[in-house]
């Protein structure tokens, strides 16, 4: 066996191993050694209803077994002299509750490491050494309740993040001639066509092959709104299909479906450690044998000059139950999985914790306009006739002639005809005129289609054209033309629109302290600068190529330091690997969005942007308090042991107690809206 990593937040351990040096139950009869259980990966179970984890989880139903033992032998020590009796029913509270902790500390002791099993199993015998019965259980007990409590935050963390994957249904209905069929999701091949009737859940990645509808992809994007689902539109495992029928045609297996990469890259994520995190784990690994040596020392060196051993070595036993770097250690593992668990249900994919830490901590964010900032969709925005000719017949020759174009704005402007129901004729004869326009005949008339500088050529123009188009070209838009041999028959425009949150999504970023947004661009300088002043946007580059962006990139990350670049996730892949931090926008239904980007947004909406930055800095700030709070305790209560003003009691509340408020603290990400 070559490695072991132990994922706490997923419960998952990854090995890498020779099959011919071992195979895979060996290493599971080694988990369970260890006193722990473990399954093989994706080895398929009969579906089990979800029960409660106080009645199912064996750490929940080992503190209700040593509850009723503890209880009776403390009140029986407390209020009768039956301490024969109550020595027993302490020593089973203890044997109960202290089971699996000593078992653990036998495993790690024979590997040579110290945690914090060793810790309190050492402790709890030496507090049986000195007969304080009731305080070893209690010390056991409080100890299996904070394991618990641990177990449950993780649970709940992880099955948080797994309900999204049960959204998807486990059976389909799958079309066969003109029969239908229900199958299990996971036997639907690619290219089955699947019946998706109103009020059901789309259970496949796939296209749709007949029907319209409405589609809430919440689950996935974090949208609001529902989207309009038409023939050639794709659809994604585990969304809602509103009113509608649909025949959708399946483009991937099950365990491919978007949601599925989904849920791999959130529990990859949890493996990927932020820098806090890293260095509490390489902390934690010094810090327990340093503890258990300063515990020997309190416990051998004061009656070395006379003092008592008992007083010491109760001292040296509160230290070791004091000194349980829980809390600690626990502080940014449940923050971490908190925020990346409250993300993912906003349609926001975080990879890391180390991408969250960092996002915490930018000074500069730069988006890329075409796609993000922008929609990325050419539509109609201008149309003006001229000399009597009416707006109807202008946009009906236009969309007549550019519907045989392969131009991006000739969808525009079809679109835009289609969606006033104006109907138009194939031109008897048509002829491109690259980098100028359209020549095209229609109803025994030529009719000509271009930019401004071809009918200067031509010789066409018209005073009131002039002041319209320059003022138009200001704004950033593409400006074309429709004439005849004789005249000017009207001018139309077109531009890639703001999206309809950017503004809202910049200024939040500004209240959120981010003082400085970049937007780089390929267009043109006018354009660019119509686009930034829409958004709010004071600094941008323009003209730029593609690895221009990366150049812009190192710039401002030299002016400003850490720098998140936002964009599509395709054509802003450079840029993005470059930044700190890269963020592609719309990344549903994109591998390379998903593989790119550090974070990802599932949907087209920019709010998300300042959310990322309002959660990771509010992680940042209570990972710092974790951490504050666990340290500070710690050392109060170290001081405390040593001059004795601490008991064994004392000592296992306190350390308990910070271990809930650091998971409860931890869990205020998870639960509340940032």
């Amino acid at each position: 066996m070559s490695s072991a990593e132990v994922t706490f937040e997923t419960g998952k351990l990854t090995v890498s191993f020779s099959d011919e040096v071992i195979s895979p139950t060996d290493i599971i009869n080694a988990v369970g050694a260890g006193g722990y259980t473990a399954e093989l990966e994706g080895v398929r179970k009969i579906s089990e209803p979800k029960r409660s984890f106080w009645l199912t989880d064996k750490r929940a139903i080992t503190v209700l077994m040593a509850a009723i033992p503890l209880a009776l032998g403390a009140l029986l020590q407390l209020f009768t002299g039956l301490f024969g009796i109550s020595i027993v029913l302490l020593v089973a509270a203890t044997a109960i509750a202290g089971y699996k902790p000593a078992h653990s500390a036998v495993s790690s002791l024979r590997s040579f490491v110290f945690d914090m099993n060793v810790l309190m199993t050492v402790a709890v015998i030496g507090a049986f050494f000195l007969g304080q019965w009731l305080e070893a259980a209690t010390v056991m007990f409080l100890y299996a309740v904070g394991t618990m409590l641990e177990a449950f935050t993780m649970d709940k963390t992880r099955h948080a993040i797994h309900r999204l994957l049960e959204i998807a249904p486990s059976e389909a209905t799958v079309k066969v001639g003109d029969a239908t069929r229900v199958v299990p999701t996971d036997m639907v091949q690619v290219g089955d066509i699947v019946v998706v009737k109103p009020g059901e859940r789309i259970p496949i990645d796939g296209t749709v092959m007949l029907g319209r509808s409405s589609v809430n992809q919440s689950t996935v994007t974090g949208e609001s709104l529902p989207v309009v689902k038409d023939v050639g539109d794709p659809v994604f495992a585990g969304t809602l299909n509103n009113e509608g029928y649909l025949e959708i045609a399946s483009t991937r297996r099950s365990s491919d479906s978007t949601l599925s990469h989904i849920i791999r890259l959130i529990e990859d994520a949890q493996t990927k450690k932020a820098p806090a995190q890293q260095f509490i784990n390489r902390f934690s690994i010094y810090y327990t044998p340093v503890v258990i040596g300063i515990a020997i020392a309190v416990a051998v060196i004061p009656p070395l000059f006379g003092q008592p051993f008992s007083t010491w070595f109760y001292r040296s036993l509160v230290l070791l139950v004091i000194s349980c770097p829980c809390a600690l250690v626990i502080s940014t593992p449940v923050s971490i999985a908190s925020a990346i668990g409250a993300a993912s249900r906003n349609g926001v994919l975080i990879k890391g914790g180390a991408y969250l830490e960092t996002a915490a901590t930018v000074s500069a964010i730069v988006f890329d306009k075409t796609g993000t900032l922008t929609s990325g969709h050419l539509s109609v925005t201008d149309v003006v006739s001229l000399n009597s000719y009416s707006e109807d017949e202008l946009i009906a020759v236009i969309a007549a002639i550019e519907a045989r174009s392969g131009h991006p704005l000739a969808d525009a402007v079809v679109e835009y005809a289609r969606d006033r129901d104006i109907t138009y004729t194939e031109p008897q004869s048509f002829e491109s005129m690259p980098g100028r326009g359209l020549k095209a005949q229609l109803d025994s008339t030529s009719y000509y289609i271009g930019n401004p500088r071809l009918f200067s050529e031509l010789s066409i123009t018209d005073p009131a054209a002039t002041p319209l188009v320059s003022a138009m070209q200001h704004e950033g838009k593409t400006v074309f033309m429709l004439g005849t041999e004789d005249c000017l028959l009207g001018i139309m425009a077109v531009a890639d629109k703001l999206r309809h949150d950017a503004r809202l999504a910049v200024h939040k970023l500004h209240d959120a302290g981010v003082k400085h947004i970049v937007m780089l661009t390929g267009d043109n300088t006018e354009t660019a600068k119509e686009i930034a002043a829409q958004a709010g946007i004071s600094e941008f580059r323009a003209e730029l190529l593609p690895e221009d962006k990366v150049n812009a990139l190192e710039t401002i990350s030299k002016q400003y330091g850490r720098v998140v670049m936002v964009g599509d996730g395709v054509n802003d892949a450079p840029a993005i690997s470059r930044a700190d931090v890269g963020i592609a926008m719309g990344a549903i239904g994109s591998d390379v969005a998903l593989e790119t980007a550090d974070i990802a947004l599932m949907g087209d909406e920019l709010i998300n942007i300042p959310y990322v930055i309002r959660l990771s800095r509010r992680a940042l700030r209570i990972i710092k308090q974790n951490v504050f709070a666990s340290v500070a305790v710690k050392l109060a209560f170290i001081v405390l042991a040593v001059a004795g003003m601490a008991t064994l009691w004392m000592a296992v509340f306190a350390d308990t107690g910070i271990s809930i408020l650091v998971i409860l603290n931890g869990m205020r990400l998870f639960s509340r809206k940032i």
